[in-house]
C-alpha cells in the first residue's frame, strides 16, 4: 500500500473525532457583558458566521452548539482539498467524478474514499503526486486535534532499546520523539541505541528507526504488549 493511502486511511479513521473536536463544551454567559475590542468583535462575528454555515446543516428547529472556530476551518479547507483531489483522480483515471460538497457538508469521507478507491487502481506515479497533498490532509488534521507537535518526547519507554543510551545504559529513557520529516511527513523517531526487526521498522532517519504516522497505530501495539510484560515481571517478582 502506498504512502498516499495510508495516510488517508488514517484521516478517514480521525474524522469523526475532528468533527467532534469542532464543538468545545460551552461556557456560563458571564454576569456582566464585557465591552468588546475591534478584534474581540471580529473574533466573535467570525464565529457568527461559522455558525450560520453549520445550521443550514442541522435539522429544523436544532440550536448549533458553540464551534471552535479554527477547527472548523481546518474541516473545511481538508473538505475543499479532498473534492479538489478527488476530482483531479476522476479526470486521471477517467472515472465518473463524484458531486462537489454541497453548502453546510462537513463529511470529507466520501471524497476521501473516492481519492482511495482511484489510487488504489492508479499507477505508482499518481500515488506519489497524490503524496503531499494527503501529507497536508494528516499534518492538519493531526495538529487540530493536538495529537503532533515537532520535537515534542513521548512519555513512552521503546519496546526494543528498552530505553538505552549512551547516557542511560541501564535503559528506561524516553528515547521516543515527534519530527516533521522532509515532505511534510509527520513521524516517531527513536533516539536509543535501537535496532528493532527489520520487519517492524517504517524507515529509518538519520540511522534512527522512524514510524510515520501511518504506523502509529501498530506501534501503539506494540507498547501495549511491552508494558503489560513489564507490569507482568513486576508484579511475579513483587
Amino acid at each position: 500500500m502506498s504512502l498516499a493511502l495510508d495516510q488517508l486511511d488514517w484521516v478517514i479513521e480521525y474524522w469523526p473525532d475532528l468533527l467532534t473536536a469542532r464543538l468545545p463544551m460551552a461556557t456560563p454567559r458571564p454576569w456582566r457583558h464585557p465591552q468588546l475590542s475591534e478584534q474581540a468583535r471580529a473574533e466573535r462575528d467570525t464565529l457568527a458566521r461559522a455558525e450560520r454555515f453549520e445550521r443550514t446543516a442541522l435539522s429544523l428547529g436544532e440550536s448549533p452548539a458553540p464551534v471552535d472556530v479554527a477547527i472548523l476551518q481546518t474541516a473545511l479547507d481538508i473538505l475543499v482539498r479532498a473534492d479538489d483531489l478527488a476530482d483531479n483522480l476522476a479526470q486521471v483515471t477517467m472515472c465518473p467524478p463524484l458531486r462537489p460538497p454541497t453548502l453546510g457538508e462537513l463529511d470529507a469521507r466520501p471524497w476521501l474514499h473516492f481519492a482511495a478507491a482511484r489510487l488504489a487502481e492508479a499507477h505508482d506515479g499518481l500515488a506519489e503526486w497524490a503524496a503531499p497533498i494527503t501529507a497536508w490532509m494528516v499534518d492538519q488534521t493531526a495538529r487540530a486535534m493536538s495529537l503532533v507537535y515537532d520535537g515534542q518526547a513521548l512519555d513512552v519507554v521503546c519496546p526494543w532499546c528498552k530505553g538505552v543510551t549512551p547516557e542511560t545504559p541501564a535503559g528506561g529513557a524516553r528515547t521516543w520523539s515527534v519530527v516533521t520529516l522532509p515532505g511534510d511527513q509527520i513521524a516517531i523517531v527513536c533516539s536509543g541505541v535501537c535496532e528493532p526487526p527489520q520487519r517492524e521498522v517504517g524507515t529509518w532517519w538519520r540511522g534512527q528507526p522512524c514510524w510515520p504516522i501511518s504506523d502509529w497505530e501498530r506501534l501503539a501495539k506494540h507498547v501495549r504488549v511491552s508494558e503489560a510484560h513489564i507490569d507482568g515481571h513486576a508484579t511475579m517478582t513483587a
